[in-house]
């Protein structure tokens, strides 16, 4: 019996890679200014925000870090301009938010691009792009990470290799470059269920968020439910769109030194005021994991494989959750991933 549920469970996990890409309505918030706050501790974080769900700016997070007097433009013009990558010229509007193929640039040139980039005529957008495949040697530059990442399962290892290997894609962090007037294409909530956690090291963003309760607005995409078919927050085609004028956004902006957290199924995006670069990273834990379980399980087509997949992820949370709480009560919270299956 066991072992044909561990098939089963394990067959759902495999068939969850397919689905694991891209939560609860626990929101109170309206318009406003998102709450900015400084010297906050880790318990604090997770009683007033990371279980309530709710955003917050993190005013000196970073403050250790020496990506904060080190990465401009120029720093990248002059360590990388010799690395080359490709960047979608053409990406707004499409259904996703992952940059795949487009035009290929090296850095040096890029740079030139994003320095001379307007609001009528935007640089393209160098972003999602993972920071230690590209850069290794700039680690050490953004430690050590806030307490506030941590734990994060995305990390850990699982009893199936694929499965681990998708979640651990969506642990890396990842880095963006942009210019003035250039934004993220899309309108969405990070996949998966999982949380944000944006690093503002150069310059100034401009975030669009929209709390879960207005999803009813955001005329979700039938293939990617987190990515909004909405064209456009500013000048939103109102006849295709007639529900998103009822939407209502809170802007905030975000400058050099200051962590933002948009919780799990916040929609959001973000325009860039001056060139910019931001480093981010998501996370699941105890706090979220519930929305990747609804996430993978309203997914599946097959029911048998929808509530094997539930089975399966409700076991590993499970896990993880008690290996937290005797980590915390050991006066750890970073999990040791080697004993978690």
């Amino acid at each position: 019996m066991y072992h044909n549920l561990f098939q089963t469970t394990a067959g759902a996990a495999l068939a969850l890679i397919a689905t694991v890409s891209g939560g609860s309505d626990r929101s109170s918030i309206r318009v406003g200014d998102i709450e900015r706050r400084e010297d906050l501790s880790y318990e604090e974080f997770s009683t007033q925000y990371l279980y309530p769900n709710k955003p917050v700016i993190v005013k000196g997070a970073l403050g250790k870090w020496k990506a904060l007097n080190r990465w401009t433009p120029e720093f990248f013009k002059k360590e990388f301009g010799d690395v080359r990558f490709f960047v979608n010229d053409s990406e707004k509007g499409q259904g996703g938010y992952r940059s795949d193929g487009g035009t290929q640039y090296n850095l040096a040139e890029f740079i030139d691009l994003v320095v001379a980039s307007t609001d009528e005529h935007p640089a393209p957008y160098f972003r999602n792009q993972l920071l230690y495949e590209l850069f290794p040697a700039l680690k050490d530059d953004i430690q050590p990470l806030p307490d506030y990442v941590q734990p994060n399962w995305l990390s850990d290892r699982y009893a199936v290799k694929r499965v681990g290997e998708i979640l651990n894609r969506g642990a890396a962090i990842e880095l963006y470059i942009g210019g003035k007037g250039s934004s993220f294409p899309v309108l969405h909530y990070d996949g998966a269920g999982t949380h944000a956690f944006l690093m503002q090291i150069h310059g100034r963003k401009q975030y669009i968020v929209y709390p879960p309760d207005q999803e009813p607005f955001m005329y979700a995409s039938a293939d990617k439910p987190n990515v909004s078919r909405v064209n456009s927050v500013d000048c939103p085609d109102f006849e295709k769109f007639p529900l998103f004028a009822k939407a209502t956004p809170i802007t905030f902006f975000l400058d050099p030194g200051e962590l933002l957290f948009v919780p799990s199924h916040w929609w959001h995006t973000a325009k860039i005021l001056s060139p910019s670069i931001t480093v981010s990273i998501n996370v699941l834990n105890q706090s979220n994991w519930h929305e990747l379980e609804k996430y993978v399980s309203l997914r599946q087509r097959n029911p048998l494989m929808a509530v094997a997949s539930q089975v399966y992820l409700a076991m590993a949370g499970a896990r993880r959750s008690f290996r937290d709480r005797i980590r915390h009560r050991n006066g750890g919270r970073q999990p040791d991933t080697r004993l978690v299956k």
